[in-house]
């Protein structure tokens, strides 16, 4: 009887962890965003920059220009659609498709993250592009439009990392008046 008695609170114990695991207390966190998935209110959508009211590079400073971590500040009126699609570079097709492939991208919009290859990307030709020497490049960026957008302060963080380019970590605190 007394190993019965010494052997029911590991087992009680175990029952618990095991019911608290399944609960979702075990940290888990809730799944990526996909297109028309909510945050808040505010709803993700597939949409190229053309598409939206607005684009936040027309308001924050898009240009990070190593890998390293940075913090930004920006502010924007509201509007219904905002382009939220961040992206890379190259002066040809060839030289972006060599670096994109190297490159695993990660998006957090106040702090959920989002699943940005469901999203698919889109390219369009930067003209005279001063980052560039003033030459034209070829932009491809995330395809991801925030519709909804409620006023106050949001934080996107954008993530690119690659063993042989590095990491870029940039956040932008975005305050929406």
């Amino acid at each position: 009887m007394e190993d019965v008695v010494r052997r029911a609170p590991a087992f009680v114990l175990l029952a618990v962890m095991a019911a608290l695991l399944a609960s979702g207390f075990g940290g888990s966190s809730p799944p990526p965003v996909g297109p028309g998935g909510k945050i808040g209110t505010m709803t993700l959508v597939r949409g190229i920059e053309h598409a939206a009211d607005a684009e936040l590079w027309g308001v924050c400073d898009p240009v990070i220009p190593k890998p390293g971590r940075y913090r930004r500040t920006c502010f924007a009126p509201r509007v219904q659609r905002l382009f939220i699609g961040y992206g890379d570079w190259e002066r040809t097709r060839k030289a972006l498709d060599s670096v994109w492939k190297r490159l695993k991208w990660d998006l957090w919009f106040d702090g959920r993250h989002v699943n940005l290859p469901r999203f698919g990307t889109s390219e369009r030709t930067l003209y005279y592009f001063p980052p560039a020497g003033g030459k034209n490049v070829i932009l491809r960026e995330w395809s991801v439009i925030l519709i909804g957008v409620t006023p106050g302060k949001h934080v996107i963080r954008y993530r690119r990392a690659s063993r042989s380019l590095g990491t870029t970590d940039a956040t932008w605190t975005l305050t929406v008046l």
